[in-house]
């Protein structure tokens, strides 16, 4: 600067040394409060006010109210929502993190505290007895279902339900299944009862021993036997032997049954027949035989469900009163304390495996449908649209209270300078 430009500046107050100071100091402090103060009302406009304000006897709005915020906020709310769904919150990222938690042991773990919950559930009695008040008032209903949906399935021919669980049964039950000496002795002497009587079986010699059959029988030995046998044949001579056998049944019905009945327990006709069935065994016949039988079985529960439709209902219905009383006392006597620990351990450990294996499967898919039906972004703008004005100032500035206020006193500093640019510029044009 040159000295008669500092001169001129400084002549008229020379001789005062506070007027100098005055004109050095007041241009930064002035421009520096102004500075602040402007930035403050720019931050406070940001929030306020929370209401639109009118000019006084109008409707019409005063500029800048209500303030940024709260007049922005549904559309600030859309903005948070598509920002957190699209880039911070995106699916394939909620599908990674659910990846990486889905071990097997995590499920083990959510598997194990399920099931310990529910069994501690039974040990209230109160819990329990409504438990099954409720299950057995729905079990008719559940089982009137399933029963209608299978025959509706074979009838449709558009499930095999029926046909599986035909085929596990007869599998792990009577594939398997062996008749004790006590009940195949049993089962002979029903059988001796019904189909094995001394009259029966001497109704079936008379039908057995009919002329054609003698007549069939005696050529058959002439035709066929050696000729030692065939001159023995002649000797006793069958066809006499059997007509004259064929009458005494005939005539001497009583005798024939003390007879009939007297060789077959020498016989032992009734120990025969459960000794052979007390060995008989399913798996020993061959497999192409035990696939026919099963389809044979299969077969016969299918057209036995279709052809019974209306007595299988009636039957169902008929038998809820028992079902209920079945199904309420069977959950009452239940005692989790009763389930043994290898037992609760292993089905625990199904579950989590079972669960792993179909989610590992399946994850993309659940999660696809899952997570637009979760309305994110919707959930997210609703949030936010519902905070209050007073809300929304508080959640701002407890999160960027510190730059808000650093943003005043930079306002402020902004103007000191601007001040001690008006000085250089009164200096340099007075």
């Amino acid at each position: 600067m040159e000295p008669n430009s500092l001169a001129q500046f400084f002549h008229p107050l020379f001789v005062s040394p506070a007027a100098i100071a005055y004109k050095l100091i007041a241009p930064p402090m002035l421009y520096g409060l102004h500075g602040w103060i402007a930035t403050r009302m720019a931050v406070g406009a940001l929030f306020h006010p929370y209401q639109t304000w009118y000019y006084p006897g109008t409707k019409i709005a005063i500029p800048l109210t209500p303030g940024i915020f709260p007049k922005r906020k549904h559309k600030l709310a859309q903005a948070v929502a598509a920002t957190v769904t699209d880039t911070l919150l995106t699916p394939a990222d909620i599908t990674e993190k659910v990846e990486t938690l889905l071990i097997e042991q995590n499920l083990y773990l959510t598997t194990d505290a399920f099931i310990d919950a529910v069994l501690k559930e039974f040990r209230d009695t109160s819990k329990l007895h409504r438990l099954a008040s409720e299950l057995a008032e729905l079990s008719p209903a559940i089982l009137q279902h399933l029963v209608e949906s299978s025959i509706d399935g074979l009838e449709k021919k558009r499930d095999r339900n029926v046909q599986v669980i035909v085929e596990k049964i007869f599998d792990h039950m009577i594939l398997p299944m062996r008749i004790s000496l006590e009940q195949s002795t049993e089962i002979a002497s029903r059988l001796m009862e019904a189909f094995i009587t001394p009259e029966k079986v001497r109704n079936a010699l008379i039908t057995l021993l009919s002329p054609q059959n003698i007549n069939a029988l005696d050529e058959s030995i002439q035709a066929h036997a050696g000729g030692p046998y065939k001159i023995l044949a002649k000797l006793i001579g069958i066809k006499r032997v059997c007509y004259e056998w064929r009458n005494f049944l005939e005539k001497e019905p009583e005798e024939s049954h003390r007879i009939i009945g007297d060789l077959v327990k020498r016989f032992g006709i009734r120990d025969q027949i459960a000794l052979q069935i007390a060995n008989f065994d399913l798996r020993s016949m061959p497999l192409q035989n035990i696939a026919k039988l099963k389809g044979n079985v299969v077969s016969f529960v299918e057209n036995f469900l279709l052809h019974n439709r209306a007595s299988i209902m009636e039957a169902v219905k008929v038998g809820e009163g028992a079902g209920m009383g079945t199904v309420r006392s069977a959950i009452i006597r239940f005692n989790p304390e009763s389930i043994p620990a290898p037992f609760l351990e292993r089905a625990k450990r199904s579950i989590s495996t079972f669960a792993y294996s179909y989610l590992k499967r399946e994850l993309g898919v659940l999660l696809e449908k899952a997570i637009p039906a979760l309305g994110m972004y919707a959930l997210i703008a609703n949030k936010i649209d519902l905070f209050s004005s007073e809300q929304m100032e508080s959640l701002v500035k407890r999160i960027c209270s510190k730059e808000l206020q650093a943003l005043e006193y930079f306002g402020g500093a902004i103007g000191i300078l601007l001040g001690f640019v008006q000085i250089l510029i009164n200096c340099v044009a007075p």
